[in-house]
């Protein structure tokens, strides 16, 4: 394994990586244990984020997927409520060339602000 790979691997951040059709295409460690905590069925790798999500959820998804894409915005953010407190969520895009690749989602435990 890579340093790389180790250190996304072990980070003690969920991290959470799609393709811009929504399919999941890694999960790191703390990635399943949060989301085995929050009963979300269906994150892993290969699976379709509308396995793990509500439909209005995907609305919303597809919308800051469509502003990555076009280059609106460069990143987006929100929190949430768990069992241990506040999750706070980042994700930003990445591109192959011109075009969306995919987003990487990190789930912090707790708020940066």
């Amino acid at each position: 394994m890579s340093d790389i790979t180790n250190a996304w691997e072990n980070l003690n951040t969920a991290v959470v990586v799609s393709d811009p059709d929504f399919n999941v295409t890694y999960v790191n460690k703390r990635g399943y244990e949060i989301f085995e905590a929050l009963e979300i069925p269906g994150l892993k790798v290969g699976m379709n984020m509308a396995n793990c999500h509500k439909p209005e959820t995907m609305v919303k998804l597809k919308g800051i997927y469509q502003a990555f894409a076009e280059k609106k915005i460069k990143s987006h953010h929100y929190t949430a409520d768990w069992s241990e407190g506040t999750l706070t969520i980042v994700a930003v895009p990445f591109f192959n060339g011109e075009a969306l690749g995919g987003v990487v989602e990190m789930v912090f435990e707790g708020s940066l602000a």
